[in-house]
């Protein structure tokens, strides 16, 4: 599971659901629309490259290195989707297209729009 992209979504979205519950592969699988098989899969290799472990009931918990890339990858979505909705975009439109730019923006084009995004905030 070397996708950069996909590593990110399954970081970020264990981290969103953990902060309501316990996090098991079918959550996940729910809201990644994906299949139970497609998420063992997922978070064996996420294991293995240290981002998460199961404990003993199979609930998911992300090492200090995994909560690190989620809760950066979860800021950079929420920036884009604030600077998109901010900018008169969909809520819809805008969540979607602020999942595909949190991986592929560069961290230097990111900080611009983040420092555009709070300089925005601060005008209000």
């Amino acid at each position: 599971m070397k996708q950069k992209k996909s590593v990110e979504d399954y970081l970020k979205i264990i981290y969103i659901l953990s902060k309501r519950k316990g996090v098991h592969g079918a959550d996940i699988a729910g809201e990644l629309k994906v299949s139970r098989p497609t998420v063992s899969v997922a978070l064996k290799a996420l294991a293995e490259e240290g981002y998460l472990f199961l404990d003993d009931v199979h609930e998911v918990h992300l090492t200090e290195k995994g909560r690190q890339i989620a809760e950066n990858t979860y800021e950079r979505h929420n920036t884009f989707r604030q600077l998109l909705t901010g900018l008169g975009v969909d809520e819809k439109t805008a969540a979607a297209d602020a999942c595909e730019m949190e991986h592929a923006v560069s961290p230097a084009s990111y900080e611009a729009l983040k420092r555009l995004t709070d300089n925005r905030k601060g005008g209000e």
